[in-house]
């Protein structure tokens, strides 16, 4: 068990040297278009919006680099959210506490390495099992209740990342269904159509 936490450790290191923070950029119209179309399919249209602006580094992009980056910035956000419950879980709560937390840990384990896998298929072209992947990321969040007590400040903190990474799953899934089928726009809501998190 401890090897495995290990590997995943240097694993999220190793990300965390490869995806370095970066300014937001202001973007083209073209570029906007293709952000609104993702973010209107999400519950939080603002913080869909203001993820993406964080992670662009150039003001144009296509689809299919703009679907990369959001994969890209849900295992940063996955595995940092890993490392967060960690470092809560380093202070030593009570065994109610402990309990709630080992869950959350490993769904922001799952979420980390499903992410991983995500982005590989992505990148080769395999966008059918992307989907289902993506979709799969869902249920194993609802897994991470935040029904055990530690700490406001913290149980506040985790509860606002398990939001984003609620919309961060949102917009890898809309955006995938885009690539797949080849269209920067959906006819109807890719959320309803989906039940995500119903």
């Amino acid at each position: 068990m401890k090897f495995t936490r290990r590997i995943f450790l240097v694993t999220i290191l190793a990300l965390s040297i490869f995806i370095s923070p970066i300014q937001a950029v202001e973007v083209g119209d073209s570029t906007q278009e293709l952000i609104n179309s993702i973010c209107i399919e999400t519950e939080d249209y603002e913080l869909c919006n203001k993820i993406i602006h964080k992670a662009l580094k150039t003001k144009t992009t296509n689809l299919k680099d703009l679907t990369y980056l959001i994969l890209l910035t849900a295992i940063e956000y996955a595995s940092d959210t890993y490392i967060f419950i960690g470092n809560i879980l380093r202070e030593h709560p009570g065994p109610e506490e402990t309990a709630g937390l080992n869950t959350c840990l490993m769904v922001y384990s799952e979420e980390t390495t499903i992410f991983l896998s995500i982005r590989h298929e992505f990148c080769a072209k395999e966008y059918d099992h992307m989907i289902v992947d993506i979709l799969s990321t869902t249920n194993i969040l609802k897994k991470c209740r935040m029904d055990f007590p530690i700490p406001p400040k913290k149980k506040d903190s985790l509860i606002e990342k398990n939001r984003a990474m609620k919309i961060l799953i949102t917009m890898s899934a809309v955006s995938g269904y885009m690539v797949k089928n080849g269209n920067p726009s959906l006819l109807g809501s890719v959320v309803t159509k989906l039940d995500l998190f119903q």
